[in-house]
């Protein structure tokens, strides 16, 4: 039995790790749509690099969140997505 329970929690893990941050959104700690703010974020935003431009810890004004993953790709891979 306990040998069972190692093996269902090493796998668990594994799945979560393995998901890249697909987990995150699922468990509430994944960031917003740009489209939820749609008086801030235009249509003219189409590269990482311009949400980077507000988002980036060393940008950062206090007035947006800054990302915890600044070295990623794929901003709006995740966060472009229908409301």
């Amino acid at each position: 039995m306990r040998k069972n329970m190692l093996l269902l929690t090493i796998s668990f893990l594994l799945a979560i790790t393995s998901a890249g941050c697909a987990y995150r959104y699922y468990l509430g700690l994944h960031g917003p749509s740009k489209n939820t703010f749609p008086d801030t974020h235009t249509e003219d935003i189409t590269r990482d690099a311009q949400c980077l431009d507000c988002h980036a810890p060393e940008n950062a004004s206090g007035a947006t969140p800054v990302t915890s993953h600044p070295s990623f790709t794929g901003c709006l891979k995740c966060h472009n997505d229908p409301v």
